[in-house]
């Protein structure tokens, strides 16, 4: 079932993108053609494509997006 617009992110960063802004750029990924951003508020991860943004969660960001995961020594 898909998660209504109201029920993604925060108000913050939804607005943002109702505004024809974004939350922060963290990523880019060219082969998918698609962008990944974070909220500053809410941690949200959205992946932005040619026409649409949407929420994804953290384990597929990480997929797509490793750059932005560095490792930590641990």
């Amino acid at each position: 079932m898909a998660t209504k617009w109201e029920e993604k992110g925060c108000d913050i960063c939804r607005k943002l993108w109702e505004s024809g802004s974004n939350p922060p750029e963290i990523a880019v990924n060219y082969e998918l053609h698609s962008r990944l951003h974070r909220c500053n508020e809410c941690g949200t991860y959205w992946e932005q494509y040619e026409r649409y943004a949407d929420v994804v969660d953290a384990n597929e960001a990480r997929l797509n997006y490793p750059e932005a995961f560095p490792e930590t020594d641990e």
